[in-house]
């Protein structure tokens, strides 16, 4: 099983810090073993802490600037892009590093949509569309245009010429969470979701191999993947203290994954998305997140010594991960870089080798 399992780390431009710094914790992601880098895909935050550059033009940097590691993008949403536009950039990206790439897609969240003017309905069905499309238009050319008519998006004839039919589709994992979403993820080439622990990763894999077997896809070549938070010490304690604030607020952001993975835990739901002030929807959720038992945030994240590191992975791969996409969270906070590079080098050392 060890063998089996690969590592990626979630790089980040923290605010009024150069936009090279990403590529250089890049390399030394590389440099460290590890198997991916990743990088989000929002226009906004809301904390002063934290930048937002553009995320396709950033993969191609870090993929320019490293040599064999794999990049990726967890993750985009069809609501701000059209998938032809996604389709294109991947091409795009896949003829100058071919097999590098990989794309996480999610529904998205509303608060990096309705302050744009992007509605967050159908969000579900647009990617459930995008997906289709992205997949036609790979295969088409000048000689086999695509049509498709859907709800929410058509094609009329249409093809790429960005010489997408020379390079294999990149990997497309979705952020799948809830029934409907689960069973796309079974038409998808991987799943990475974040907030579970391994008894409720396990069920909801489940439901996706049942999707995938119904589809007759092939789920030996799934990528079983899970987003989550991380700290590594010499001391729990302070691994505990790194960790707990943001994973109670992603947890906050994840009613469902809340209620699933602690049913008696207390949440009033997304009351935020109808609170038209950025500023005080953050607010909210922070509000929110204090009131989230400390034992579940702790459950959902790979924290505390090497051990117990070394433990909490092998009962995600017990329960079918196979790739942990890791953001380190450092003392002195999520956005901070104080001690971050200390901590990838120390799992790098401490658990990635001994795998």
């Amino acid at each position: 099983m060890k063998n089996q399992i690969t590592f990626g780390c979630r790089i980040f431009q923290a605010a009024h810090e150069p936009y090279t710094n990403i590529i250089k914790r890049a390399q030394f992601c590389e440099k460290q073993g590890f198997d991916s880098v990743l990088i989000d895909d929002h226009l906004l935050y809301g904390t002063r802490d934290a930048g937002a550059p553009e995320p396709f033009v950033t993969l191609a940097a870090i993929a320019s600037g490293t040599r064999r590691i794999r990049v990726g993008i967890a993750v985009a949403d069809i609501v701000r892009r059209h998938p032809a536009i996604i389709a294109q950039t991947l091409a795009t990206l896949s003829n100058q590093f071919p097999k590098r790439l990989f794309l996480g897609l999610g529904a998205g969240d509303p608060i990096n949509q309705t302050p744009f003017g992007f509605s967050a309905a159908h969000r579900v069905g647009r990617l459930e569309e995008g997906l289709k499309i992205i997949r036609q238009l790979w295969n088409s050319s000048i000689e086999k245009p695509q049509n498709y008519k859907g709800q929410f998006f058509s094609l009329n004839n249409a093809y790429l010429q960005a010489g997408q039919e020379k390079q294999p589709v990149p990997p497309i994992y979705l952020a799948a969470f809830g029934p409907r979403m689960l069973r796309l993820a079974g038409a998808a080439d991987g799943w990475i979701p974040h907030c579970h622990t391994p008894a409720t990763y396990k069920m909801d894999l489940d439901t996706i191999i049942g999707s995938a077997h119904n589809a007759g896809r092939d789920f030996g070549v799934f990528r079983s993947a899970y987003y989550t938070l991380s700290s590594i010490s010499k001391s729990r304690s302070e691994a505990d203290r790194n960790v707990l604030g943001p994973a109670r607020y992603f947890l906050a952001l994840i009613p469902e994954a809340l209620k699933e993975i602690d049913p008696l835990a207390s949440h009033p739901g997304r009351i935020w998305e109808k609170i038209p002030n950025p500023k005080e929807q953050r607010e909210t959720i922070r509000k929110i997140a204090a009131e989230i038992p400390e034992s579940d945030a702790y459950n959902t994240v790979i924290h505390g010594t090497v051990e117990d590191c070394i433990e909490q992975i092998q009962g995600y791969a017990k329960a079918g991960c196979k790739e942990f996409m890791l953001t380190f969270a450092p003392r002195g906070g999520l956005w901070s870089t104080t001690g971050l590079l200390e901590e990838i080098r120390l799992f790098s050392d401490k658990v990635i080798r001994s795998w």
